[in-house]
């Protein structure tokens, strides 16, 4: 067994997390949570006192509390009471227990299909800032025009 198979790690319900958590091994989440939380190939078991507000991004993913978002894994699934999931899920196996919350969407896909990836849909605002000068609210530069040649070498970009 590898080590990284073997590695537990533990955040209990006292524990507040806020940005993006990467880690190995297996992951116990009791707490609370707001951003991104990835594993290649790890796994994630959601305790019933958590309350996610993540997109989660594993191996294998067992939801037994509250999460907001998306959860992807690239072999499994698993939703058991009283977990409440609003958001989308998507795996090549995907088991829910009589009693769990779901609202959202879920997509099975074959295992080559969700095979893990870090591409990652982006979000409403993250969309809007890929174009800056669209973003900003101003038209695109004309690419013949003098705004959009470098000042020293008066190459075009």
């Amino acid at each position: 067994m590898k080590k990284s198979e073997r590695d537990i790690q533990m955040l209990g319900s006292q524990a507040v997390l806020e940005g993006n958590l990467v880690f190995e091994g297996s992951l116990f989440m009791n707490g609370h949570a707001k951003g991104t939380i990835e594993s290649r190939n790890g796994s994630i078991v959601v305790g019933e006192e958590a309350v996610l507000h993540a997109d989660i991004f594993v191996r294998n993913a067992t939801i037994n509390g509250e999460i907001n978002g998306t959860v992807r894994a690239a072999e499994r699934i698993e939703l058991h009471p009283p977990a409440r999931v609003n958001g989308i899920i998507e795996a090549p196996i995907v088991v829910m227990d009589e009693g769990v919350i779901f609202e959202g969407n879920c997509r099975i896909k074959p295992k080559e299909a969700a095979a893990f990836k870090t591409e990652k849909t982006p979000s409403a605002s993250a969309a809007k800032t890929e174009n800056p000068a669209e973003s900003a609210g101003r038209p695109p530069v004309p690419s013949g025009s003098a705004e959009n040649k470098e000042p020293e070498t008066g190459k075009q970009k």
